[in-house]
């Protein structure tokens, strides 16, 4: 696997949500995608988690083939880190995994961290329709089967339930998708890539790099790996907007606002490459009129959106334009061989990592 410097393998202290079978409804656009996208985001780089035991965080994705590529680095008061999360005097400790991209010959990075000297709550026991729970998905080659049985065998197996569509332990013949669960809540949802026969017609292309619809996504990827990352939010139209306007996202049109689940499936490069991998939006009818939890960045089951930016002048100072509160004391700062600010979108909160390397 070729290892790739990140922003958080540039600096010790930080190391080296939901594709469901949503039905494509047939309806008048509501809102338009905007033509023009910041030049300043160079994409989503990677996804961090926030957990409870990082050996046993680590242990469950190497059986899902992530593998370690720096870390677990030893308990430290970081100074730089606890500024750029506001987690003042807390102790931490990061393990940096990578996983096959399913889009690019680039691995995808995931940052886990474990924390302590610090009050921490802990939202693994979320639904996976509750307000800030995130998901991320992979695509398997053949049935997905086959990884419950090898999670079932290694006693990692959790299986949460999914609002809206079936996820029970077994079923017959070839399974096509499943939902599993790390020990910290995060949402892991599988796809499979069908095995062509032999003598098999070539599949028809699908458009993944050009503005999104909802019909030419190509959900699956061109292999086995990291597809997207998703998070549960309150407002469809305004969380779009920001995802959009602040860091380039390229969503088709809003269709039913008024179905039960409103799934928005946003198009972004994964970072250096011309590729795209999804960031998924996804509204709760069921959860109208509620807040999102006071989930802290050093919470258990925290997760955020890592995206890496030419200029991140520019792009904070056009976050904060469209309502992102800062998380960061002081904003913008010098954070390992670069410049970082955290942020939470100005629909569920959402936190969201801006980063810039040293040229």
């Amino acid at each position: 696997m070729k290892h790739t410097t990140t922003f958080f393998s540039a600096h010790r202290g930080f190391g080296a949500l939901f594709f469901v079978l949503a039905l494509s409804l047939i309806a008048s656009p509501v809102v338009a995608q905007p033509a023009a996208r910041p030049a300043d985001v160079l994409g989503l780089a990677q996804v961090g988690h926030q957990v409870e035991d990082l050996e046993r965080s680590i242990k469950f994705f190497e059986a899902i083939d992530f593998k370690v590529v720096e870390g677990p680095s030893a308990w430290k008061v970081d100074q730089d880190l606890n500024k750029l999360g506001n987690t003042p005097g807390a102790e931490s400790r990061t393990a940096t995994m990578q996983v096959q991209s399913s889009v690019s010959d680039l691995p995808f990075t995931l940052v886990l961290r474990q924390y302590r000297g610090i009050a921490r709550q802990d939202w693994s026991s979320l639904n996976s329709w509750d307000l800030l729970s995130s998901h991320i998905d992979l695509t398997v080659d053949g049935s997905v089967s086959v990884l419950l049985d090898k999670l079932e065998g290694l006693n990692l197996l959790k299986m949460p339930q999914v609002q809206g569509l079936p996820n029970p332990r077994q079923q017959p013949g070839f399974r096509p998708f499943a939902f599993i669960q790390d020990p910290d809540g995060l949402v892991i949802e599988y796809f499979s890539r069908p095995i062509p026969k032999p003598g098999d017609p070539p599949a028809a292309p699908k458009i993944s790099n050009s503005t999104a619809t909802p019909q030419n996504i190509d959900r699956l990827g061109k292999q086995a790996g990291f597809n997207h990352y998703a998070t549960n939010i309150i407002d469809p139209i305004k969380a779009q907007d920001f995802y959009v306007k602040v860091l380039g996202g390229d969503y088709p049109a809003h269709e039913d606002l008024s179905a039960a689940q409103v799934m928005l499936h946003g198009w972004f490069p994964q970072a250096t490459t011309d590729k795209n991998v999804r960031v998924e939006l996804i509204s709760f009818k069921l959860n109208a009129g509620k807040t999102a939890p006071p989930v802290k960045f050093q919470d258990i089951n925290a997760n955020y959106a890592g995206f890496q930016v030419s200029n991140i002048e520019t792009a904070y100072a056009r976050a904060k334009a469209n309502g992102a509160i800062t998380v960061t004391q002081g904003g913008i700062m010098n954070f390992g061989k670069g410049k970082a600010v955290l942020i939470r979108d100005s629909d569920v909160g959402g936190y969201v990592l801006l980063w810039q390397p040293t040229r």
